[in-house]
């Protein structure tokens, strides 16, 4: 199966790449990915088996208002126990029989680079450690086979094409299924983990 994405043609990719090709090139299994920030996390848990990625719900995590309206390092900190509290609400339910959580590793320089580490923390510290870092750079170098550039860069219109080649976009697109930025980056660090996984599962096999 071969994967045509084609606002993909401008970007300079690997030489010799092509897209994973849903189901086979993803290991089967149930994972829960966040795509973290103090100020938006994009939450999606997706089930992977023989008949294709299935996107079983998302959500979006953000400080109330008042919180939002704190400033400098208190508020910083401040937005991240909220965000501990609301990733607490969703290890619950179906949520908490996933196999796998994922969630994006903090980049050393950058845009956002505080914002993503104190988020990170928060899910670290809900998952006792368990969650799995996955970086957005390798993600898009196994999705979209580029990480970019400045001169070439994989923008948001990239990310949503890419993974709408796996995941159906939500019917009932809104609060209670948001199908956003935020959320397609979380997609994103799953489908990467999941293909990655399926490349480790093949080769532990063949050992």
């Amino acid at each position: 199966m071969q994967l045509v994405i084609p606002t993909l043609d401008a970007l300079a990719t690997r030489k010799g790449w092509a897209p994973p090709a849903a189901p086979g090139d993803f290991a089967h299994t149930t994972v829960q990915a966040f795509d973290q920030a103090l100020a938006n996390t994009g939450m999606a848990v997706l089930r992977s088996n023989e008949t294709g990625i299935h996107l079983l719900y998302t959500a979006v995590l953000r400080p109330p208002a008042d919180i939002q309206a704190i400033k400098s390092t208190e508020g910083n900190f401040a937005r991240a126990d909220s965000l501990y509290a609301g990733i607490c609400r969703h290890r619950t339910g179906y949520a908490s029989t996933v196999d796998t959580i994922v969630y994006e590793r903090p980049p050393v320089t950058g845009m956002r680079v505080e914002s993503i580490l104190l988020a990170g923390r928060e899910i670290h510290r809900v998952t006792n450690g368990k969650a799995i870092l996955v970086d957005n750079r390798h993600a898009k170098s196994v999705i979209l086979g580029t990480a970019g550039s400045r001169k070439n860069p994989v923008t948001k219109a990239h990310v949503k094409e890419a993974v709408e080649q796996y995941v159906t976009p939500p019917l009932s697109q809104g609060k209670n299924m948001p199908w956003n930025e935020h959320v397609r980056d979380a997609v994103l660090l799953a489908l990467a983990w999941l293909h990655d996984e399926k490349i480790r599962q093949d080769q532990e096999a063949t050992a």
